[in-house]
């Protein structure tokens, strides 16, 4: 929800880049203020839990490197794990490109402002996302009772809202409305709501505890470097003249794809086999 928040906020920069006496350039410097500023509280307030009683541990004759490298190994060899990194992966590959994209393509298509883009472009598709985010996670608590794979389904649930969406912001500059675009965005946050409070979930059904901080991290390094190439891609084909209408299509095909990847991963006890691979 901070995350969601964080670019809603950061969504009413246009204004203050469109103002005269401001600039974009005052965005950045109070940003950077405000979290010099914010680390100071975290600083006198936050504390590590007490340790209640110590335990000695024999020193990892293979050292820090070979721990990372037997835990990744362990993550490679497991099928759902591969799984739900490319689950991970796909469907950041648009939502880099709405996220970083989406004002800089309602500015020139609808011809708004700097600031109304922005707006439009983080608030209504990251509050959607918020209320979702909750929604689906009690949603997923629920199927859990019934099923092993609950979290799965809503996750895929999500993904195949987030389809009709990037049709509907794809098409939306071509139909010349502006409606279309924001109904596409809202529909496109109520989906990765969906997915994105799922993921870590799903993670911890399938790997043990002891490989959980490594295996989320290898899966952000992969979704972010794809979901970085994405927009240097997404740039160079607009600067060609691909329609947004054919990019977006794309997308909306690679999340289909997304779908079926997801239901492919199976679940088990990883709390009780430590999350070794099968």
């Amino acid at each position: 929800m901070g995350i969601y928040c964080g670019v809603i906020v950061g969504g009413f920069a246009g204004y203050v880049a469109d103002a005269p006496s401001l600039g974009w350039r005052i965005a950045f410097d109070v940003t950077g203020l405000v979290g010099v500023l914010y680390a100071v509280p975290l600083l006198m307030l936050l504390r590590d839990k007490p340790v209640e009683a110590w335990v000695p541990v024999a020193p990892s004759k293979s050292g820090e490197f070979g721990k990372m490298g037997k835990a990744l190994g362990a993550l490679f060899s497991n099928s759902s794990y591969l799984l739900l990194v490319l689950y991970f992966t796909l469907p950041a590959i648009a939502a880099w490109v709405v996220r970083d994209w989406m004002p800089a393509i309602l500015q020139k298509e609808f011809n708004i402002s700097q600031g109304h883009a922005g707006v439009s472009a983080a608030l209504y598709w990251q509050a959607a996302a918020l209320v979702a985010a909750v929604g689906a996670g009690v949603l997923a608590d629920r199927l859990m009772r019934r099923t092993q794979r609950g979290r799965i389904y809503v996750s895929a649930m999500g993904m195949m809202l987030i389809v009709p969406a990037l049709f509907s912001v794809g098409n939306a500059p071509g139909q010349h409305s502006f409606g279309l675009a924001i109904f596409g965005l809202i529909l496109f946050g109520i989906g990765w709501g969906f997915f994105d409070c799922n993921n870590m979930p799903i993670l911890s059904q399938i790997v043990g505890p002891q490989q959980r901080a490594t295996g989320y991290g290898f899966m952000n390094f992969v979704s972010m470097t794809a979901g970085g190439m994405a927009d240097w891609i997404f740039g160079i084909m607009r600067d060609r003249g691909v329609g947004l209408n054919i990019i977006f299509s794309t997308f909306a095909g690679i999340c289909v794809l997304s779908t079926v990847l997801v239901l492919l991963i199976r679940p088990r006890d990883t709390e009780r086999d430590g999350g070794a691979a099968p």
